[in-house]
């Protein structure tokens, strides 16, 4: 049997866009299912090397290529022919038919098995993607506004950069009149309610995405708690953010407060000698942590040579670190 906490509907085509909006479309539903994307067989196999599926969703193609072999309760493909030879617990639906109706059919189809579902696993209201890495130079601000990007498509996303020296103000080419440090002062003492007002006025955007111009001083860093940063996660859902971004880079005191409150933590590493032992003295320091649980939601990258990065002021979307981080969003 497939539990609740393990319901992951693997969703696997070649076309970028198609899996995107079917994605969209599958959230949407609140199916109960938690939907990870793929548009390569390598991302897709190492996920199903670390994960049990409870449905495999694809179509002809990729499933006579690449995903024939991927372990999983039941595979579904969308096919103009269905009504082939298939084995068991395979099952082909006809892709020329609404997506309601397909969805319709994958859930009837999930309703024969012992997979179960669960209200309490479906997707909540603002959703905190988390990315840290003990490890330098490992792309994970790149990562991190990629997978904003990609959010920002879903529903209303916000990027939080609490790095001391984000470089926001170079790469911007701009002078922000407001910033986190004075968007928090507001929130220590909110007796008049006007935080909200703040943020909106410390707001900015960039490729679709909302983000609040990290701090000037790297000092002021270290004067924010976690749990004021905590009080500011409340504060951006009360504001309409489905999804909140954070890409941390010095551990805050309490920071595994933080980590806790995350969905999902993204940590990529590199693969030599010192990066290797960073990674496990940072995973041996969270196994001694008490009533918390970081390591559960923790997601390991481990990303390929990439011959092109653009930056992040740019549109990420079409990238290669786009589409490698899509395969690992929820």
């Amino acid at each position: 049997m497939i539990s609740a906490k393990n319901a992951n509907m693997a969703i696997y085509f070649a076309d970028q866009d198609y899996l995107e909006n079917f994605m969209d479309y599958i959230s949407e539903r609140n199916t109960g299912f938690i939907c990870s994307g793929f548009t390569r067989s390598e991302n897709l196999k190492a996920f199903a090397e670390k994960n049990a599926i409870a449905v495999l969703l694809t179509d002809d193609e990729c499933f006579k290529k690449n995903a024939r072999n991927i372990n999983s309760e039941i595979t579904v493909i969308l096919t103009e022919k269905p009504g082939g030879e298939t084995g068991d617990n395979i099952y082909e639906i006809d892709i020329l038919q609404p997506v309601d109706e397909i969805v319709r059919a994958i859930l009837k189809a999930a309703a024969k098995t012992d997979i179960t579902l669960s209200n309490s696993f479906m997707r909540p209201a603002g959703d905190i993607h988390i990315f840290y890495s003990p490890v330098g130079r490992s792309l994970k601000t790149t990562f991190a506004v990629a997978a904003s990007q990609l959010l920002s498509d879903r529903s209303k996303t916000i990027y939080l950069n609490l790095e001391p020296d984000s470089g926001f103000t170079v790469l911007f080419r701009q002078d922000y009149g407001t910033d986190l440090s004075d968007l928090m002062f507001f929130l220590r003492d909110d007796t008049h309610g006007k935080a909200s007002l703040m943020l909106q006025s410390a707001i900015c955007s960039s490729q679709g995405v909302s983000y609040i111009p990290p701090v000037t001083d790297p000092g002021d860093l270290f004067h924010i708690s976690c749990d004021e940063i905590l009080r500011l996660f409340d504060l951006l859902r009360e504001n309409g953010y489905g999804n909140i971004v954070v890409d941390m880079g010095t551990l805050l005191p309490g920071f595994e407060k933080i980590l806790s409150a995350g969905s999902r933590i993204y940590m990529p590493v590199r693969k030599d000698a010192m990066s290797k032992a960073k990674t496990a003295h940072f995973l041996s320091f969270l196994r001694t942590l008490e009533d918390t649980q970081p390591e559960e939601k923790l997601i390991r990258l481990e990303p390929p040579y990439f011959e092109d990065i653009p930056p992040i002021t740019s549109n990420l979307r079409g990238s290669e670190a786009a589409s490698y981080i899509a395969g690992y969003l929820m």
